[in-house]
């Protein structure tokens, strides 16, 4: 009878929300909204926060900051729907009303929390994450680091924050009454004020509905009921926010939550047949799994392994919980302070000295166990094999699965032989997958440009002698960057970053792997930022230059030319896309244009003394704002987009596209790495829907 009313339920929603919800063609929006999550600046400049509008909830991307969680605002914006959702581009956002009682609150345990982890070391800026996703206290790198090694979701609210807090709450009321139903209903009363703290946004709902499967399955047992549960609690989720049926978030969650249902269980009981301790088998269990079981979807959304995921994670676990737990009193620590300090007459300052004092002291044991995680993500990154080397696209999805696929037979199938078999096509699978990529050279051998595949980010590979290379860019992802400068066989790094935000700098680290950094260029005005200051602490001794447009550096038969930005130009070091370097590199075979994050204003400068070019690459991953005439003095025979598949910014737009008029253009995102090699035919390392390689001849031009 449940089922049949979720059903039903399902079928009403979705014809609801096919009548209500935002069209599929962009449109103008205008009226109220009230922003729900804590805006986050993003890699690009812009500022991102979920908000509640009357088409529904979208996601508001703006250029200039936005008001705090639970501000109404008065929103001017268009709106595009894409299988990630709704993203309403600002322009503009005026507040009508400060946030409510209960959101100021919110804002004030949550700053409590981040004051009381300081910042002594690694871990006091990881407590903030581990607790309410709090990401900007963390130290340069390390969020890249934990992603590389599989833990980056510790630095978010994840189904394990939820299951610790419910485990937590049911223990506690357990104490009062025996009452499963009593336990289960205050820990979701619980759950639903913690996911207001952290911020009511898609992926925290995700998050708290597998958590709580998690902890309904741990408090009833597992097997076939726990499967159930995880059914249930899929349609339910569904039915309350339909857009997580598109959410790579969600598919992780589930897949994980299922494979830990069904698998870790029995996983536990064939590794203590073999004679090894419940506890150890327990914590083998549940990262292998839980890994196996992420692993198809990870690597379907551009997701990479690592040979020591599972140890990180298993060396991990024991300090999340109390890391966890302890956050969790350090935020009723800031509620309590809160409520003394709204009494009427007064309190002396000393209160709050006194909570402040008493929270430091209780978040400093988070902070060392957030430090030992942080370490395992600072020290496995760097290991070799931090990134294993494992097929991109179809082929590597599809071994995958067939990992997963024998996970389940050597656990599940309750027969002698199927151990042996389950276990051989693992370790087959393993093989083959670390072969592939191995034996498979996937760039031509004389290449002489690299446009990497780095997501929503840009990283360009020039070829130089003896092994040397020019990368301009390192995108945002250190293994991204790792695999394409291996992939050219890379010894020396010649490193220009044309401005420092993550999508253009945060995966510097990838090109110290397994290779040397020879020299590093920047514009003058980038010596501050945080980014830059980090890379100069990492790589003390190796030379910083900074450039200017009229700089000319040569390396062989290879020069490049700094356009942009003028001498003595300075900005501010935090918004740089003005500020990115512009250049332009000539070899023997080609000239290609690198053009940064500029905007309109600076190419309409650029354009009357700009040079003509074989290759440009589209300014700002191909965005809207841009001068056309800047496109048409490049003159180019060819047009690249280094562009994410997944981003919410629009990019690139059918503007860009259509500046480099007749001229072809391949994407990195329809068409992977692309490579330039020396009888000027392009190659691509991958070819999705959307990639046609031309035949290009370009036209050697001087200086």
């Amino acid at each position: 009878m449940l089922s049949v009313v979720l059903i039903a339920g399902a079928a009403g929603t979705g014809v609801s929300t096919a009548r209500t919800t935002v069209p599929g063609e962009p449109q103008d929006y205008s009226g109220a909204a009230i922003v729900l999550t804590d805006p986050r600046a993003g890699p690009s400049g812009s500022h991102t926060a979920a908000a509640d509008t009357g088409i529904g909830q979208v996601t508001v991307i703006s250029r200039e900051p936005l008001p705090p969680a639970g501000t109404r605002i008065q929103l001017r914006a268009q709106v595009r729907v894409d299988t990630a959702g709704a993203s309403a581009f600002v322009d503009s956002a005026r507040p009508t009303s400060e946030p409510a009682r209960l959101w100021r609150l919110r804002a004030t345990v949550r700053e409590f929390l981040v004051v009381a982890s300081g910042a002594a070391h690694d871990g006091s800026g990881l407590v903030p994450g581990l607790v309410v996703g709090e990401t900007g206290g963390l130290a340069p790198g390390l969020e890249e680091d934990m992603r590389t090694v599989s833990l980056s979701h510790l630095t978010a609210v994840s189904g394990s924050n939820i299951t610790i807090v419910a485990l937590a709450v049911m223990w506690l009321v357990a104490r009062v009454t025996p009452r499963r139903l009593i336990a289960l209903g205050t820990a979701v009363a619980v759950t639903a004020a913690y996911v207001f703290v952290v911020g009511p946004e898609p992926s925290v709902t995700r998050a708290a509905a597998m958590g709580l499967v998690g902890a309904a399955v741990l408090l009833r047992g597992s097997g076939t009921r726990g499967l159930a549960v995880l059914s249930s609690a899929v349609m339910g989720v569904l039915i309350y926010q339909p857009s997580l049926a598109s959410s790579p978030g969600f598919h992780l969650s589930v897949a994980a939550t299922a494979a830990l249902v069904t698998a870790a269980p029995r996983l536990t009981e064939l590794l203590v047949r073999f004679g090894v301790p419940y506890f150890a088998a327990a914590a083998l269990a549940v990262p292998i799994t839980a890994q196996i079981g992420v692993t198809p979807v990870l690597l379907g959304i551009g997701g990479t392994m690592s040979a020591w995921a599972v140890p990180a994670n298993i060396l991990a676990a024991p300090l999340v919980a109390p890391a966890t737990v302890l956050g969790l009193l350090v935020l009723l620590l800031g509620a309590v302070e809160a409520g003394v300090l709204a009494l009427p007459g007064s309190p002396p300052d000393s209160v709050a000295q006194w909570f402040g004092l008493l929270g430091g002291v209780v978040a400093a044991p988070a902070s060392w166990c957030a430090w030992w995680i942080a370490r395992l993500a600072r020290v496995g990154a760097n290991l070799p094999a931090a990134v294993w080397p494992w097929p991109h696209g179809a082929t590597g999805i599809v071994l995958a699965v067939g990992m997963a696929a024998g996970l389940a037979v050597a656990v599940l199938v309750r027969h002698r032989r199927a151990l042996p078999v389950g276990s051989a096509v693992i370790i087959a699978c393993l093989v083959v997958g670390t072969l592939v990529p191995v034996l498979h050279r996937q760039v031509p051998g004389d290449w002489r440009v690299l446009v990497c595949d780095v997501g929503q980010g840009s990283a360009t590979v020039v070829r130089l002698p003896d092994r040397h290379v020019l990368l301009i860019d390192t995108g945002p992802e250190r293994q991204t960057v790792d695999g394409c400068l291996a992939q050219a066989g890379a010894q020396t790094v010649h490193l220009l970053i044309s401005h420092f935000d993550a999508d253009h700098s945060a995966g510097y680290p990838g090109v110290l792997t397994g290779r040397s950094l020879g020299s590093v260029q920047r514009s003058e005005s980038a010596g501050e930022h945080r980014r830059a200051l980090a890379m100069e602490e990492r790589v003390p001794d190796v030379p910083v230059t900074e450039v200017a447009a009229g700089d000319v550096f040569r390396f062989g038969e290879v020069s490049w030319e700094v356009l942009w930005p003028e001498p003595g130009a300075r900005g501010d070091s935090e918004e740089s896309n003005a500020m990115s370097v512009v250049v332009r590199v000539v070899t023997p075979e080609l000239t290609m244009i690198v053009p940064g994050d500029i905007g309109e204003a600076e190419q309409r400068r650029l354009a009357p003394r700009l040079s003509p070019a074989d290759v440009l690459i589209a300014p700002h991953h191909g965005s809207g704002d841009l001068s056309e005439d800047f496109y048409a003095a490049a003159d180019a025979q060819l047009g690249i987009v280094s562009v994410g598949a997944d981003n919410s910014y629009g990019h690139p737009s059918s503007r860009s596209l259509e500046a480099f008029a007749r001229v072809p253009v391949l994407r990195t995102d329809e068409c992977g790495t692309i490579a330039i090699d020396a009888g000027l035919q392009v190659s691509v390392t991958e070819k999705r829907v959307g990639c046609a390689v031309p035949v290009v001849h370009p036209t050697v031009r001087e200086g």
